[in-house]
């Protein structure tokens, strides 16, 4: 008997437990109105109501762009000069931050002496020779290295 009693009043108060909990939580309904209300009284800093950026005395680069001289076909010549002049990093034109002084291999390309049909005829040789590491010819291949398939 006491055992049953137990467990009804267990049952009881977890029922009226979980009611007590869930009333605590406002609604789903209850819950956009407050968020409406505070976007219409401008509380909620990005939704465009609240006081804006330009209000504090600073301004967005989006902003900044919009209020530039300088047209857009000044500013893309202006920027073709200095490109062609090698001032713009990373450009590929301008002076490489990783090796003052080197030239890249695409630079050394560029200006080789070597003809593409002598440059293959090279490297034909050197294949034919074993000198190019990889192939299955070169080194790693006599040394016991199986080639990859």
């Amino acid at each position: 008997m006491k055992k049953t009693l137990t467990s009804l009043a267990v049952a009881t108060l977890a029922l009226f437990g979980a009611q007590a909990i869930a009333q605590q939580s406002p609604s789903r309904a209850d819950v956009k109105k407050e968020t409406a209300e505070a976007n219409k009284a401008g509380q909620i800093p990005g939704s465009g109501t609240g006081p804006s950026a330009d209000a504090a005395g600073q301004q967005s680069p989006k902003a900044k762009a919009a209020t530039s001289d300088t047209t857009r076909d000044a500013r893309k010549s202006a920027t073709a000069e200095a490109n062609k002049a090698g001032q713009i990093a990373g450009s590929g034109t301008g002076p490489s931050a990783d090796a003052a002084g080197q030239q890249s291999p695409k630079e050394k390309a560029m200006k080789s002496d070597t003809t593409r049909d002598a440059r293959k005829a090279a490297t034909a040789e050197a294949n034919k020779a074993g000198q190019i590491p990889g192939t299955g010819t070169g080194p790693s291949a006599e040394a016991g290295a199986q080639p990859k398939k």
